[in-house]
């Protein structure tokens, strides 16, 4: 790899979710991967979820609504300067955020 090539690399942060920050809809395997609207892959330790630069521009130029959760984590992820949001079990509990017992 060039040097050139190498300083090009950027380096995105990452905001870490439990999965009770979501409804048990959502928050089950692949349920963030069947919403309309957003970018999310599940992997081995949980579901990656892209922010965008700006959550409720990119909500808007979707023909399917956005659900407001999602909404709230993509917001809250940005606030933090992060591009992506990795929601797994075992990740801590955040008071800003809305969270559900299921």
């Amino acid at each position: 790899m060039t040097r050139e090539r190498r300083e090009r690399r950027i380096i995105r942060r990452m905001l870490n979710l439990p999965t009770a920050h979501l409804p048990q809809r959502l928050g089950t395997p692949d349920g963030l991967d069947r919403v309309a609207g957003i970018v999310a892959h599940t992997t081995d330790v949980g579901v990656l979820l892209w922010a965008p630069d700006d959550p409720d521009e990119s909500a808007q130029a979707m023909a399917d609504p956005v659900p407001n959760v999602i909404l709230a984590i993509q917001r809250y992820a940005r606030t933090r300067g992060c591009a992506y949001v990795l929601v797994d079990a075992d990740a801590d509990r955040v008071d800003d955020l809305p969270f559900w017992e299921w």
